[in-house]
């Protein structure tokens, strides 16, 4: 059977419902953010950006290892949909918006996965963001290529280089975590 990602959609919206009571509590902190992380990433690669790093596109001529990075950091959005439950705990629409973007990846190297995962420093409810969302690739210079419409694989004469490494994230995201950002 194939995975849909709208069941883990409404698991996690259900899970996260019932645990709101906790949020806020330092030992629930992790655990909580976590049901919405696993819930992201357990339902596959639903909503892939059509993007690859230059690094990773090279790893796939030479057949190398790639790997997926959640763009948008799934379990900081998590937070902002605990902080935020009669917004998004409260609509379930909404929460879906919020969700499907979550699920949004971008082909990378491993390497380039560890040093983005470095931007954000999380130990459960201390939470710092080093870079903007949509500014991460660009900090680490990353160059981005985006796929062709309707090709599927990732050779380099299906894939366009991209004028900016700058990635479109939905803006209350960015609003929420400029009270962590640390510049």
């Amino acid at each position: 059977m194939k995975k849909d990602w709208k069941y883990y959609c409404e698991t996690t919206y259900n899970a996260l419902r019932a645990n709101v009571h906790n949020w806020g509590k330092p030992e629930f902190a992790r655990p909580i953010t976590r049901i919405y992380y696993i819930g992201v990433f357990d339902c596959g690669n639903p909503n892939p950006s059509g993007l690859i790093s230059e690094s990773a596109l090279q790893n796939k001529e030479n057949k190398q290892k790639v790997v997926l990075d959640h763009c948008l950091s799934p379990q900081f959005i998590g937070r902002m949909v605990l902080d935020n439950p009669d917004v998004y705990l409260s609509d379930f629409n909404r929460f879906q918006n919020v969700f499907w973007y979550s699920t949004r990846t971008v082909v990378v190297t491993q390497k380039e996965n560890e040093a983005l995962s470095e931007l954000t420093e999380n130990d459960g409810m201390f939470y710092q963001v080093k870079v903007p969302t949509d500014l991460k690739y660009n900090h680490l210079d990353i160059k981005l290529h985006r796929r062709q419409e309707n090709r599927k694989s990732w050779k380099r004469k299906f894939c366009d280089s991209m004028d900016t490494n700058i990635i479109e994230v939905p803006k209350e995201l960015l609003e929420y975590e400029k009270k962590f950002l640390v510049l």
